[in-house]
């Protein structure tokens, strides 16, 4: 009898548990839902300041040949009277250090005009956003903040072709998350190239 009370109580226990967990994820889910939408939207605009996005379209969920990285989403990028401003990726990809998700802007040419941090979960994250700064263009005055640190992109100007992109050196102190990021960054490249073709 002892044993049945206890385990009945454990089981009443769990089950609330279990509610009170579900209930927490049904109301919190749309408000992250609604604030990683907005966070897109923002870094859109960053990419692209003309960007109009009830002028633009996308189509998400591409997995690309077996690799761990993928294209999340492709947004066709149009200003407001709709002329083409380029093309935003969405992609991700992981390792063993964790998980990084990126928005590469792409020019109509095909070149990198921008690349932003969505998620960087890298255990040296505030060394691979340091690289990301220095090696790429980014935003003038965007910060990252990482847990309690806070990087500061350098603000690079200019596009990268193909070329230039694979030129530039991973080696650093997050050799790993920076050769991520450069994976992450060929693969838009390439799938911006492909269908330009």
């Amino acid at each position: 009898m002892k044993n049945i009370k206890i385990s009945a109580t454990l089981g009443i226990i769990s089950l609330a548990c279990a509610l009170l967990i579900a209930l927490i994820n049904l109301v919190s889910s749309p408000i992250i839902t609604k604030n990683d939408e907005k966070t897109e939207l923002n870094t859109c605009k960053e990419i692209f300041e003309e960007y109009n996005q009830y002028k633009s379209s996308s189509k998400s969920g591409k997995d690309l040949d077996g690799k761990d990285s993928r294209i999340i989403k492709i947004i066709y990028a149009n200003d407001s009277e709709g002329n083409s401003l380029g093309t935003i990726y969405k992609v991700s990809g992981k390792n063993a250090y964790g998980t990084i998700t990126l928005m590469v802007g792409i020019t109509s040419d095909n070149k990198v005009c921008q690349v932003e941090f969505i998620e960087n979960g890298q255990s040296f994250a505030s060394t691979v956003n340091e690289h990301v700064g220095n090696s790429y263009p980014s935003s003038p005055s965007t910060d990252v903040h990482i847990g309690a640190y806070t990087a500061s992109n350098n603000g690079n100007v200019g596009e990268l072709s193909s070329d230039a992109v694979s030129s530039i050196d991973v080696k650093c102190g997050a050799t790993y998350g920076a050769t991520l990021v450069k994976e992450l960054v060929t693969v838009a490249l390439d799938d911006a190239v492909k269908g330009a073709e």
